[in-house]
């Protein structure tokens, strides 16, 4: 017989998105910033991707990858973001698009940061990270989570 705790943790996993943790963070990837490996956060989702890096003290180490079905020209604000963050734009080919320094904002009167530009996936990174972040890849990586995104 199974204990409550256990029927709790088995429940919890079927809620929880392939690759989540209990914490509720987002799944990650392992993919290549500038030929480097680093396992961005993923937001695939439209929910993830509303969502975003909103009421945290800390942006993760890598990042937050955020991938979209389509190529989009629409722009990202801070409403609710608790820190400063850069955000990278890349092409369906991972080339960059666009590079933006983001400031948190707590008002409904956010600005829009956008890269004037079609892009598929863009990366938010912790304002003091310095990698150049010209290309995301590999190719093949970036296609199967086109696949996956909704």
């Amino acid at each position: 017989m199974r204990s409550r705790a256990s029927l709790l943790v088995a429940a919890l996993a079927l809620l929880l998105p392939l690759g989540a943790t209990a914490a509720g963070s987002n799944p990650r990837a392992t993919l290549k910033l500038d030929g480097k490996s680093f396992r961005p956060e993923l937001a695939l989702t439209s929910a993830q991707r509303s969502l975003g890096l909103m009421h945290r003290r800390r942006a993760p180490a890598d990042g937050m990858l955020f991938v979209f079905a389509e190529d989009t020209t629409g722009g990202f604000w801070m409403k609710n973001t608790l820190v400063p963050l850069t955000i990278v734009f890349f092409d369906r080919d991972g080339a960059r698009v666009r590079r933006l320094s983001m400031k948190p904002c707590r008002t409904s009167a956010c600005p829009v940061y956008s890269p004037e530009r079609t892009y598929r996936f863009a990366l938010e990174l912790r304002a003091s990270d310095r990698r150049p972040a010209r290309r995301l890849g590999p190719p093949r990586e970036l296609r199967r989570l086109v696949r996956r995104a909704s």
